[in-house]
């Protein structure tokens, strides 16, 4: 996750960055997924969270998402991320936005156990971000621990392969992104499953990858001259193929995303 990473967070208060997140996002909160404003909130509804809620997010990036959560619904919220930029920046953002009370943030890798107490949160939250997680039984079985009872989880997987996917579109989706892993269908049903949680809704939000992608790639291609000179020609041209490529799998289907909510029972 590495350059990538810490090239986004880093950028982030560019102005142009912050235009380019608008046009791509239509309602920017400062995500870096396939995220919109309006499937979040959709999100929050299904997780039932209002302003006695403790939520954990994981893989919370800058921070974005996780404010927007605080401020939309009045809980509270800890994140967790691998970069330490990442969490800087969210912690920072939290201070600049009267949110420390609400929110705060925290390095450390998900793949390993999670230094939190057993029934901790009442929800759990982690978008397009489990496909960097290989042992996903461990992860699942560590969000299950920090859940307490009748606890809800939300996540989306953006790489499960429903089509057929030729070596080099898989090498241009994976990136340099560090440890990525593409998924059957059916896998993270039965992983759930195996962890003691309670399925309850699987939705295909595909559309929204697509969506998303295409004008992200759009709205850089309209600034390549300025985005050459701020991140270099090659890294320019290597995010373009990268984003036309999620644009393009999604669109045609070889490569969905999906929503999972769950229960602790």
């Amino acid at each position: 996750m590495t350059e990538f990473y810490d090239t986004t967070y880093g950028g982030f208060a560019e102005q142009l960055n912050a235009a380019i997140r608008s046009e791509a996002f239509g309602e920017e909160i400062g995500q870096t997924s396939w995220l919109t404003a309006d499937e979040y909130r959709r999100f929050f509804a299904w997780l039932e969270i209002g302003p006695s809620s403790e939520i954990l997010e994981v893989a919370s990036g800058s921070g974005g998402p996780a404010l927007f959560m605080a401020r939309e619904t009045g809980c509270r919220v800890t994140g967790v991320d691998l970069n330490d930029a990442g969490v800087a920046a969210a912690n920072a953002a939290a201070a600049d936005q009267g949110l420390s009370d609400h929110a705060r943030f925290v390095q450390g890798d998900a793949r390993e156990p999670l230094q939190f107490d057993d029934e901790s949160f009442d929800a759990v939250v982690c978008i397009d971000s489990i496909n960097h997680m290989y042992d996903r039984a461990q992860v699942l079985g560590e969000w299950h621990r920090v859940l307490r009872s009748g606890g809800r989880l939300v996540f989306t997987d953006p790489i499960i392969v429903t089509g057929m996917i030729r070596r080099e579109e898989m090498l241009t989706r994976s990136g340099s992104m560090g440890e990525f892993v593409f998924t059957a269908p059916g896998v993270d049903e039965a992983l759930l499953d195996a962890a003691g949680f309670e399925l309850m809704l699987v939705e295909d939000v595909t559309p929204n990858m697509a969506t998303v992608a295409g004008a992200w790639l759009a709205a850089r291609a309209r600034r390549a001259a300025e985005l050459d000179q701020l991140e270099g020609a090659d890294t320019n041209a290597n995010t373009q193929e990268f984003l036309g490529m999620v644009a393009r799998l999604a669109a045609e289907r070889r490569l969905s995303r999906f929503g999972y909510l769950a229960r602790k029972p």
